[in-house]
């Protein structure tokens, strides 16, 4: 595991001050999160299918709004695994005093 190591005269202040960024920084990304999720909702409902699933079994043809639909999918998808992954990365953090 890595470390990062910074130097300061005032290591409580800015401990405190890193946590509360990153920390609003989880809320900003979860708010995101389930704001696409409930977008993923909608394209998973109308074409009963999950959104994990969607390259394997659905084409550009297949859907009502054809490219530009499948494109708005596909973005929101790779937009909710990428928030996961800065969620699951920021709250993995641990906290070390020397």
């Amino acid at each position: 595991m890595a470390e990062i190591i910074l130097r300061t005269d005032n290591p409580d202040r800015v401990t405190d001050l890193i946590k509360r960024a990153i920390a609003a920084e989880i809320d900003r990304l979860e708010k995101n999160l389930k704001f696409t999720q409930t977008r993923l909702h909608v394209f998973e409902d109308k074409y009963n299918q999950p959104s994990h699933q969607l390259k394997n079994r659905l084409r550009a043809e297949d859907m009502d709004g054809g490219d530009l639909e499948y494109l708005e999918w596909a973005g929101e998808y790779q937009l909710f695994l990428e928030l996961e992954e800065q969620i699951k990365v920021l709250k993995g953090l641990e906290y070390v005093n020397p």
